[in-house]
């Protein structure tokens, strides 16, 4: 089976039964939006008010002022917003492995022509070891990176920061070895039930012993998944139009008015881009469920067409 194959049967399977897996997709995929929101929000405002571009000494004093004069100001807004963030926080750590060990099961007995009650079940036995796997790979990814970078050209200025450089190069780019090396321990992990040191050794195997096309299907998805966030960016320029102009209206006029425009289009937003991202989780999965069943599982016959009757 080729590289085309794979993907054209994961499309398939996208499409017939999307109603029953955007689920897996999507929820994931709405905890990991707001998040990365903030994280971006928080990141911006870092820089802005940092020494690059204030010239002032960054404080931990100043912001324990600044929270503290909001929670004395504001205590029933601060406590209902530190629920709201607990719950968000919560549901980012909890419900990824969890949805993402039930999709790659609910995909895989699809496969089978079989139906995908108990998926949820599976994905919360298999919490645990997905959840170390994400910890594992988590430790040294990009974002972890450029969080440390970050603060370090934030705090400890340019020379050092330069100084250290190669440093956080290095480890960026053993990070993308890793994760590409550990492409398939989650499958490992899910479908036969293997410990997560034991699903990692079995995916490097596994990747070395078929490399060429794992690197095929590997800069396939890459390049899907740079045109799936260049989509979202594109559908979200739209919502970011009307709440920059609702914001406008509210300094024009009521402003209640407006924060009630900014969080209806806020949400609407939000709800878009973890559909978009929901629906590429479901095909990037199914990209490599079947990638893996096909290296690991030796399975020489073409993978069947998906019973559209069944959708």
């Amino acid at each position: 089976m080729t590289v085309r194959d794979i993907v054209r049967k994961a499309w398939q399977v996208t499409q017939v039964h999307l109603k029953k897996l955007i689920w897996y997709g999507a929820v994931p995929a709405f905890f990991s939006t707001v998040v990365s929101s903030v994280y971006l929000g928080y990141q911006y405002h870092a820089f802005t008010t940092s020494t690059l571009f204030t010239h002032k000494d960054p404080s931990l004093g100043d912001t324990a002022t600044v929270v503290w004069g909001l929670i004395s100001t504001y205590p029933k807004l601060t406590v209902a917003l530190v629920i709201v963030a607990a719950v968000i926080m919560a549901g980012y750590t909890v419900l990824p492995p969890i949805f993402h060990a039930a999709l790659i099961h609910a995909i895989m007995r699809i496969k089978n022509y079989e139906p995908i009650s108990g998926s949820f079940e599976v994905g919360l036995r298999r919490f645990f070891p997905m959840f170390e796997y994400s910890v594992i790979s988590g430790s040294f990814s990009v974002i972890t990176v450029f969080t440390e970078s970050s603060f370090v050209l934030r705090w400890w200025g340019e020379k050092v920061f330069f100084f250290i450089l190669p440093i956080f190069l290095l480890i960026a780019m053993v990070g993308l070895i890793a994760s590409f090396l550990f492409t398939y321990a989650e499958f490992f992990i899910v479908v036969d039930d293997k410990r997560v040191i034991k699903s990692i050794g079995e995916s490097v195997i596994l990747v070395l012993a078929n490399l060429r096309k794992t690197i095929l299907v590997f800069i396939l998805m890459l390049l899907i998944s740079a045109r799936v966030i260049l989509n979202v960016i594109l559908v979200l320029l739209i919502p970011m139009g009307i709440v920059a102009l609702a914001g406008y209206l509210a300094s024009v006029f009521v402003s209640t008015v407006g924060i009630v425009l900014i969080a209806i289009f806020g949400v609407a937003a939000l709800m878009v881009t973890s559909y978009l991202m929901g629906l590429f989780n479901v095909f990037s999965t199914a990209v490599w469920v079947f990638t893996y069943v096909l290296l690991a599982h030796k399975e020489s016959a073409p993978i069947k067409d998906v019973d559209i009757a069944h959708g």
